[in-house]
């Protein structure tokens, strides 16, 4: 019964490229948790796969200088699915990501509702700070990055000609849409300044 499990695990697993990031719900089709974790555990151990932290696994991918870590997207996208739970990048990470800034943050940090632990990948570390679910509106879609980049930023900032025209010129028809939707159950000064960019697009 078990060789049938593994050997099941081992095709959903091979049907992915290397560098895949996974949990246990990877694998909820076939049912029995505890036994898909055993089966988890005996991989790692035999190198197949390794482990992030306890439930996260990935498929190493190498290249010709070694190892190539896992992406921290992928890991973050991971325990959202696994935890049932929302994320948002931090102001920081949200600026670069939309490519409002070309400075890379020292530090990968997200938002949640959740208390969660410090992951380690290598040498960079994720961290996560807990905030009020009003603060992860839009997590959903692109709209929550640009209400994380704009709260980092905050209003007086925000409202400068230059940074509202800055990130007009990032929005599309799609985003317009979502970035109204969410910004609703911000604070005020928020929707204004939402109300302010996107009349600046075209």
């Amino acid at each position: 019964m078990i060789s049938n499990y593994t050997n099941k695990v081992k095709e959903i697993i091979s049907s992915h490229k290397a560098g895949w990031v996974f949990t246990h719900v990877d694998f909820n089709e076939l049912g029995n948790v505890s036994t898909i974790e055993r089966i988890l555990s005996r991989l790692v151990e035999s190198g197949d796969i390794k482990r992030i932290r306890r439930g996260i696994y990935y498929v190493p991918e190498h290249s010709r200088w070694g190892e190539v870590p896992p992406s921290q997207s992928d890991v973050v996208k991971a325990l959202a699915k696994s935890m049932n739970v929302s994320f948002l990048p931090d102001g920081a990470n949200a600026l670069h990501q939309l490519g409002l800034t070309k400075q890379i943050p020292m530090k990968q940090v997200y938002l949640t509702d959740k208390q969660i632990s410090t992951i380690s990948i290598g040498k960079v570390n994720i961290e996560f700070r807990k905030v009020s679910p009003q603060k992860l509106s839009g997590s959903d879609s692109i709209a929550g990055v640009y209400l994380s980049a704009i709260e980092y930023l905050g209003k007086e900032e925000t409202l400068q000609e230059s940074v509202k025209s800055q990130v007009a010129s990032t929005l599309d028809k799609s985003k317009i849409d979502e970035l109204k939707h969410a910004s609703q159950n911000r604070a005020v000064w928020v929707r204004e300044v939402v109300a302010d960019i996107l009349q600046k697009v075209s």
